[in-house]
């Protein structure tokens, strides 16, 4: 589910999510768009020739702003953690970008981190499933992430 676009919002993680988890899914990974990344271009070109005008200037607000895609990614992974609670058994690996992670600081940066360094938790790995970092929102529903930035 990789990468999501500024313009989407609980109810089309909500949307997708069901989509990945109906054929019985466990595992979805999640990473925001990073204006930074060559499919980020892509991304754009594609938007703007579809006729998306709403992406393409959300995009662009990313990429002349890195305040505004922080916040944006900041906003993306919680909202997608959160949704992913409503589906039993699935989780959400998300991947924060280390850019994302380098700005930021204190609790957030330690959250961030720790999303990072969260073993996926397929059968295929060598830890313990008890011992297994989880990954979880930045913020308890409801919340804005912003008080942490």
């Amino acid at each position: 589910m990789s990468p999501t676009d500024p313009t989407m919002g609980e109810d089309d993680f909500h949307e997708l999510l069901s989509y990945f988890r109906a054929p019985g899914e466990v595992v979805v990974f999640h990473e925001p768009i990073n204006p930074r990344g060559a499919n980020f271009q892509q991304c754009l070109i594609a938007a703007q020739q579809a006729g998306y005008d709403d992406v393409v200037d959300e995009l662009q607000q990313m990429q002349d702003s890195h305040q505004c895609w922080v916040e944006y990614a900041l906003e993306q992974l919680n909202a997608v953690q959160q949704v992913a609670t409503r589906f039993d058994g699935l989780e959400v690996h998300s991947w924060p970008d280390d850019d994302l992670v380098r700005s930021t600081s204190g609790q957030l940066r330690s959250k961030l981190k720790a999303i990072q360094q969260a073993v996926s938790p397929e059968s295929f790995s060598d830890r313990a499933p008890d011992t297994l970092p989880k990954q979880s929102e930045l913020a308890r529903d409801g919340e804005s992430v912003e008080y942490l930035i």
